[in-house]
């Protein structure tokens, strides 16, 4: 699996793509984003199950989205259903959902490292006492293990899905090379992330409704970055039927 590295500027540079990718079809973008946040209203309604099950298809929605994108790149007419079409998709499906899967345990630890790092910190900083002191660093260290737990989760499914979904690259083999792709450009990653959170800020203050926008710009913007950094990768389709 081939890996590129992006310059440094690409970490701005991938909203222009992005937001290139959403003018082109606003209208779709913006059904699509209204119709994900409708399902995920209504799953996370039903106590526990729906949340689990929204995180699990979760991949394959995401891949949907990714679907969306790649089509307009391509000049090809895109519609709401390309949102449910990784989901129909009988080879890529499993794959999917149990990256949802992987997502779900890896949230449920980093959940867990929190309430114990945490919450143990506030607790014995709570008792003021000469014994507690030396102990309170360990709230400090857990922030730490939680942010790098943080980073790992995002490295590990920035670009599985894509690599998944378009590639057809085996579970285990997409998240390593995700992995492997998120450190070969955290600079610009790094950047894109800063300017993500600025614009998510903003895009919070009327109602949330900014995200309208924002949400398919990013997802355009991912799924470029994934273009950008694994563009030497074959899908297994082609190569087949080159050697037929």
């Amino acid at each position: 699996m081939d890996i590129s590295s992006m310059e440094l500027n690409r970490g701005w540079g991938l909203f222009g793509r992005g937001w290139n990718n959403f003018k082109t079809d606003p209208l779709t973008w913006v059904l699509v984003v209204v119709i994900f946040f409708l399902i995920s209203l209504v799953l996370n309604l039903i106590p526990l199950l729906g949340g689990v099950l929204m995180a699990v298809i979760s991949p394959a929605l995401v891949a949907g989205f990714m679907k969306i994108a790649h089509d307009i790149e391509q000049g090809e007419k895109v519609g709401v259903g390309h949102l449910f079409q990784p989901i129909q998709d009988a080879q890529r499906r499993v794959p999917l959902l149990l990256l949802g899967l992987v997502a779900l345990l890896a949230t449920v630890v980093m959940a867990v490292l929190m309430a114990v790092f945490v919450g143990g910190a506030v607790q014995m900083g709570a008792t003021g006492d000469a014994v507690s002191m030396p102990l309170a660093g360990i709230g400090f260290f857990g922030m730490i293990v939680i942010f790098l737990m943080y980073l790992v989760i995002f490295a590990m499914l920035a670009f599985s899905i894509p690599l998944v979904y378009f590639r057809g690259v085996e579970l285990g083999d997409a998240i390593v090379g995700s992995i492997k792709g998120t450190i070969a450009n955290i600079g610009p990653l790094v950047i894109f992330s800063l300017i993500y959170f600025v614009l998510a800020f903003f895009a919070m203050l009327p109602l949330g409704l900014g995200f309208l926008i924002l949400g398919p710009v990013v997802f355009a913007a991912v799924y470029g970055a994934y273009e950008e950094i694994f563009a030497g990768s074959v899908e297994p389709e082609v190569i087949e039927a080159e050697e037929a």
